[in-house]
């Protein structure tokens, strides 16, 4: 399973788990029905990945991703371009909203 952060990104998580208070977590990145494509990302903190989670470590995060979300987000990048919100640059989604948080595969 390919799914990356960039460092803008990875620091973001990093500091929303701070100010959470959050500890021994896993981000889980998963696909749910939504938005204006039809598909749109959910991402928060857990605790233990799934028995049947692929479990992605970018080295400062470690990522959770259910098996249904795992083809529909192989390849993909998160960044924090500066804006509001995570982007996430989808090799799979053929159509993506203008802000880029729904698609459509």
């Amino acid at each position: 399973m390919r799914l990356s952060l960039t460092d803008r990104a990875a620091k973001a998580v990093l500091a929303r788990a701070r100010e959470a208070d959050v500890r021994d977590w896993l981000l889980r990145v998963a696909v749910v029905a939504g938005g204006c494509n039809g598909l749109t990302y959910d991402l928060y903190f857990v605790q233990d990945a799934g028995p049947e989670d692929a479990v992605v470590d970018t080295g400062e995060v470690r990522i959770a991703i259910d098996p249904a979300s795992a083809p529909l987000l192989e390849g993909t990048v998160i960044d924090l371009p500066g804006g509001p919100g995570f982007r996430f640059e989808n090799p799979r989604a053929r159509r993506t909203c203008s802000c880029g948080a729904s698609f459509e595969t």
